[in-house]
């Protein structure tokens, strides 16, 4: 049996074996999907005894290790290298090959939910880690008018703009000012901060965008956090990351074998999933 895996810490929220393992079913392979939860500063040698592991078809990679598994590949797509992180790794011939699918993710699932074309557009987006970083190459890639990035340390915001030197950005303090002040003139906010996860509210408000804007949580457990609420309470449109997690599950799994099974049935499994967490 073909197998495949999710390294990252914590795991106990993850729905990417149930997506995975489906996928598995849809497409008639025999294989499984487990989460493995790497102890942090550990990474590097949990890495290393995979790569032995004759019937391994590669994994992902989630918080906290995107941006340091980039470092332990031996070849990587180009768009790694311009956003820096990994989250899909496929097992090669006595190599491992890095890929970012969580951009074409964000896309489809943005796309479905909110349908608007992007270019043009103005966006804010919350955070400056991997997933934020997959954020901002996929709006680049879209032609967006402006891209601000809310970071709550001034030598990692300086540090964000030397590191991807191809987009142009303007980062902005992680304060209710100045978010705020960035709202009345945003299209698109997209959460990528973990913010959220255990309940907590945004230290600012939404009343300053647009009844036509569009706010994007890339969490999804819970799948209605309080950024979202707040956003639907006040008529403005909102979805959380569940089909991002899926489109960006589909082509990591098109990376390992080759197939696209019916997103359909997954589909209605996380919909399953979000309405018995919701009820």
């Amino acid at each position: 049996m073909r197998w495949a895996a999710l390294l990252g810490n914590p795991l106990g929220h993850t729905l990417s074996p149930l997506i995975h393992n489906t996928a598995f079913q849809l497409a008639g392979l025999e294989g499984t999907y487990i989460p493995i939860q790497v102890v942090e500063g550990y990474l590097e040698e949990v890495v290393t005894g995979l790569c032995f592991m004759d019937n391994l078809l590669g994994f992902n990679v989630t918080i906290p290790f995107k941006e340091a598994a980039r470092r332990l590949m031996d070849i990587s797509s180009p768009e790694v290298d311009l956003i820096g992180a990994v989250n899909t790794v496929k097992r090669g011939e006595h190599k491992l090959i890095g890929y970012n699918t969580d951009w074409t993710g964000f896309l489809s699932a943005l796309d479905e939910a909110w349908g608007a074309p992007l270019e043009g557009k103005k966006t804010l987006v919350l955070g400056g880690g991997g997933a934020a970083r997959a954020v901002i190459y996929a709006l680049h890639q879209q032609k967006v008018a402006a891209i601000r990035v809310a970071m709550r340390s001034q030598a990692k915001r300086e540090m964000l703009k030397d590191e991807i030197p191809w987009a142009s950005i303007e980062t902005i303090p992680f304060t209710p000012e100045a978010i705020e002040e960035a709202l009345s003139e945003t299209d698109l906010l997209v959460n990528a901060t973990p913010i959220g996860l255990k309940g907590e509210a945004m230290p600012f408000s939404l009343a300053p965008m647009g009844k036509k804007a569009f706010v994007m949580d890339l969490i999804y457990n819970p799948p209605r956090t309080p950024l979202i609420r707040e956003a639907r309470e006040m008529g403005i449109k909102a979805s959380n990351g569940l089909a991002m997690l899926m489109y960006q599950a589909l082509e990591a799994f098109y990376i390992w074998t080759g197939r696209r099974p019916d997103p359909g049935p997954i589909k209605e499994a996380l919909q399953k999933w979000e309405r018995e967490r919701e009820a």
